[in-house]
């Protein structure tokens, strides 16, 4: 399916303003859509329209992480992380409408690539360059009054890192992003992110900032550079274990001894167990890995990285996305409010608010279920009381006379 044939596709169903092309994909909390913008005089684009899926819309504290997620990206404004265009709400499930980048995950890119001997070191250096400037803008963006927000994104993996086919590398998916400011806290226990991408400190339940997502973007270099798995073993356990208990990680010429001496070094720094021994900011990453790239004269333009993807992926770059065109189900007629990206920054204290209600919709919850423990409880206890108080049953009287006989062992 080429651009254009997309451009003509007829739509399968509607979310807000939004003309609904196909579904392309589905995840733990959303399923993302391709969708149509259309303006006055036949003016339109393609973008991507991100919705709650039902069972994520009953629970008040996923929904709370989706709105965070529009609070947090409308702060953001960098080349290198997916804009959001609009944050809307449709018969109780609300939905984003962000930019759609056309390309590949830093996975699909790495895997592909196995074939052909690996990615080319340049190509990988500067998306991974691309994502350590995406952090620094979003590690120190501030709120309107000026202060630190503290936003870590706490899932950087290569399926969330997209080369588009204009060669632009962005940061996708700050749905688990944490503020320092966010008034909920992460329930105890409950980690989130990629297993073998989290670092130590994330797992210990300490208090994370920027350089967790270094360690994180540190595995995404080593294994973008090895074509090999740095943390995942065959269980969650022992993938825990290796990051949190194993000593320093091995060095990646071990497995790609051309390596320079310098990326490998970039990779231990950013792997450190001692969060104390990563780089102190993003920036400092990417600043060591745009040395590499000006001192071997392999400076990148977009350009350079669009060819190198559109060949690798040319078929695929050729058909265009694969599309669910199934008709979408219980569609409305009618919309909730659809907020543009200077509405939102407007409407901030009023998101806010929707986090609360989401919150004391889930403490009316609680309040329900423990009543309900309360009354049960209570009830027992009543039959428990009215047993003791009328005693134990008397003891049936002893047998005498014929009765004595004819109940008498042998």
């Amino acid at each position: 399916m080429t651009p254009s044939a997309v451009h003509d596709l007829d739509p399968v169903g509607r979310i807000g303003r939004y003309d609904i092309l196909g579904r392309l994909a589905t995840g733990g909390m959303a399923e993302i859509f391709l969708a149509r913008e259309s303006g006055p005089r036949s003016a339109s684009r393609e973008l991507v329209v991100k919705r709650v899926l039902p069972h994520v819309a009953d629970d008040p504290t996923l929904v709370a992480m989706f709105v965070q997620e529009a609070k947090l990206c409308m702060r953001l404004r960098h080349p290198n992380i997916c804009p959001i265009f609009e944050f809307g709400e449709e018969a109780g499930d609300v939905y984003l409408a962000m930019e759609w980048v056309e390309g590949v995950s830093l996975a699909e890119l790495a895997k592909k690539a196995q074939a052909r001997g690996g990615l080319p070191l340049p190509v990988v250096v500067r998306i991974i360059a691309d994502v350590a400037a995406a952090l620094h803008h979003a590690h120190t963006a501030t709120g309107s009054d000026g202060r630190p927000l503290g936003i870590v994104h706490r899932d950087v993996t290569p399926e969330n890192i997209m080369v588009s086919y204009d060669g632009v590398t962005r940061l996708l998916d700050f749905g688990i992003a944490k503020a320092a400011t966010q008034k909920e806290k992460t329930q105890t226990g409950a980690l989130k992110g990629k297993f073998a991408y989290m670092s130590p400190e994330q797992y210990q339940g300490e208090t994370l900032d920027g350089r967790s997502d270094l360690f994180s973007l540190g595995v995404c270099l080593y294994e973008a550079l090895t074509g090999q798995a740095l943390y995942a073993r065959d269980n969650e356990f022992e993938t825990v274990a290796a990051i949190v208990l194993e000593g320093p990680p091995p060095s990646a010429r071990e497995v790609r001894p051309e390596l320079p001496k310098h990326l490998d070094s970039v990779c231990q720094t950013a792997l450190a167990k001692d969060r104390l021994q990563r780089f102190p900011t993003a920036d400092a990453m990417e600043a060591a890995l745009r040395r590499w790239l000006t001192e071997s004269q392999n400076v990148l333009r977009d350009t350079d990285v669009a060819r190198y993807v559109q060949q690798l992926f040319a078929e695929q770059y050729a058909r265009g996305p694969k599309l669910d065109r199934k008709k979408l189900k219980n569609q409305v007629d009618t919309t909730g409010p659809n907020l543009s990206v200077t509405e939102l920054h407007a409407l901030n204290a009023d998101l806010d608010d929707v986090e609360e209600e989401m919150a004391r919709r889930g403490r009316r919850k609680t309040i329900a279920v423990a009543a309900i423990g309360f009354i049960l409880v209570v009830g027992l206890l009543a039959v428990l009381g009215l047993a003791l108080k009328e005693g134990p049953p008397a003891p049936a009287p002893a047998p005498s006379g014929a009765d004595a006989d004819a109940g008498a062992p042998p």
